[in-house]
């Protein structure tokens, strides 16, 4: 009895820390409050419910690999799509660019700390240079 009630408090956990991570437009049949609370006040009803009408599992971050046919090319391996130059990756239709983008801004943020800190360097180089070239040098930098 004790592990029932046990695996049944952890399986509530898990759907309750499931629905408030899911996005609202992710969320199936009802609005996040009301899955919260039918989970809450009625467990086992209410996390069967979630799991089976609410979670939509076709954006689920547990991908599985696409099962292909017997024949492979050398670009392409057994667990996802080929980067060829015949591949054509397009996202998903429930999944907008939003995540290209933010991987976009990303790499434009890293590249500018890294031009940043070059940058840095390079003044740093300069005023070593600088001050060897002229001992007086000290005064004249900010």
């Amino acid at each position: 009895m004790f592990v029932l009630s046990l695996l049944l408090i952890v399986l509530t956990i898990i759907a309750l820390i499931d629905v408030v991570g899911q996005p609202e437009p992710v969320v199936r049949n009802l609005p996040k409050i009301v899955w919260v609370l039918l989970i809450v006040f009625i467990p086992l009803i209410g996390v069967a419910l979630w799991f089976l009408l609410g979670k939509d599992w076709s954006t689920s971050r547990i991908k599985l690999p696409e099962r292909r046919g017997r024949k492979r090319s050398r670009t392409s391996g057994s667990w996802g799509p080929g980067r060829g130059p015949s591949s054509t990756a397009t996202p998903s239709p429930s999944q907008p660019d939003r995540a290209v983008s933010s991987t976009e801004e990303q790499l434009a943020a890293l590249e500018r700390e890294i031009q940043a800190a070059e940058d840095a360097e390079r003044i740093r180089k300069l005023e070593l240079e600088m001050k060897r070239n002229d001992p007086d040098a000290d005064d004249k930098l900010p």
